[in-house]
């Protein structure tokens, strides 16, 4: 659960760096709620060929945040924001 929350994090940020077909795999698996099954149904594949692109769009997109780091610094903004308004109350 918590590793789908950080890719679902990485996606929002870095999804149009990715192939149209990593785009559309992740989309339904994360946001249509589809299971491997049928994303494979749907799109005329194998239940291995949709994971192995749900893999390889996840390590692709832990290496763009390595490199670029736009998520952590989010993070972080987010985390000094909150601390200031626990200082004000």
């Amino acid at each position: 659960m918590k590793d789908d929350l950080r890719f679902v994090r990485l996606w929002d940020t870095y999804s149009p760096l990715l192939t149209k077909t990593q785009q559309e795999v992740a989309h339904l698996y994360f946001n249509c709620d589809l299971s491997l099954g049928e994303i494979a149904e749907q799109k005329g594949v194998s239940r291995q060929s949709v994971s192995d692109c749900l893999q390889k769009s996840r390590k692709q997109l832990e290496t763009y945040e390595a490199k670029l780091g736009f998520v952590k610094t989010v993070e972080e903004m987010q985390a000094q924001i909150d601390a200031l308004q626990r200082e004000k109350v």
